[in-house]
């Protein structure tokens, strides 16, 4: 959403010969440089764990056929679904997934080896 932001900022920008607006649609660009950085490297981490497919990331995998999208975009559905009801629907093998923290054994040994 800021790209195009960024560039209604700027083609205004020129077309009043407005510097302010000029800034303010360069900021917006480079802020938006800076937060793709990290959605890429998030992204990739993010998979299925049905599937193991990356859902965050731009995959050329075909999708299952009744994965619906957002505005166009199958990854703004789940980045949408995963903030909002902290569960996601995978567009690839379309399996709902709930959000929760799981424990690796490494962990619930140290706990249960407190206990003793």
């Amino acid at each position: 959403m800021l790209v195009p932001v960024s560039v209604g900022l700027l083609v205004q920008s020129v077309w009043f010969e407005n510097f302010q607006l000029t800034m303010a649609g360069s900021g917006v660009a480079m802020l938006s440089l800076l937060l793709v950085i990290p959605l890429w490297a998030e992204g990739s981490n993010t998979n299925c764990p049905l599937c193991w497919t990356p859902v965050l990331t731009p995959k050329a995998c075909s999708k299952h056929r009744d994965a619906r999208k957002l505005m166009g975009s199958h990854r703004l559905r789940v980045a949408l679904a995963i903030l909002f009801k902290n569960q996601f629907r995978c567009p690839y093998c379309n399996e709902s997934t709930a959000l929760e923290l799981r424990h690796s054994p490494r962990h619930v040994t140290d706990h249960w080896s407190q206990l003793d």
